[in-house]
């Protein structure tokens, strides 16, 4: 396992997400599939903060659908637990960004 911070809680959501994501399919929306989403998402934003991503990230794509977002956490933690910490995904990044950091909505003044 890599000496990288996020390898230790990223293999500790991959071994979950076997066993979440399979229950998943039958109960998308048990209690248990949402906290493990939950979590492998916080990891995500602690990863975001922790790196430099240059060009920014595709803001203007439509939220990822369920199914698809708990496929690409559960992808991208498999990498981060087996050494490749460097692994990013824009779409799942912008994802979670805009759903559980929205920007605040500037407001104009006027003179």
């Amino acid at each position: 396992m890599s000496k990288d911070p996020f390898a230790r809680q990223a293999a500790k959501l991959a071994d979950l997400s076997r066993a979440v994501l399979v229950q998943a399919s039958a109960s998308p929306e048990s209690s248990e599939t949402q906290a493990w989403e939950e979590a492998a998402e916080d990891c995500v934003l602690a990863r975001v903060d922790a790196i430099r991503i240059l060009g920014g990230l595709p803001m203007h794509q439509p939220e990822l659908d369920c199914r698809d977002r708990r496929t690409r956490l559960e992808t991208l933690l498999g990498y981060w637990a087996n050494g490749c910490p460097f692994v990013i995904d824009e779409k799942l990044f912008a994802d979670i960004l805009k759903r559980r950091r929205p920007r605040p909505v500037s407001t104009q003044i006027s003179s």
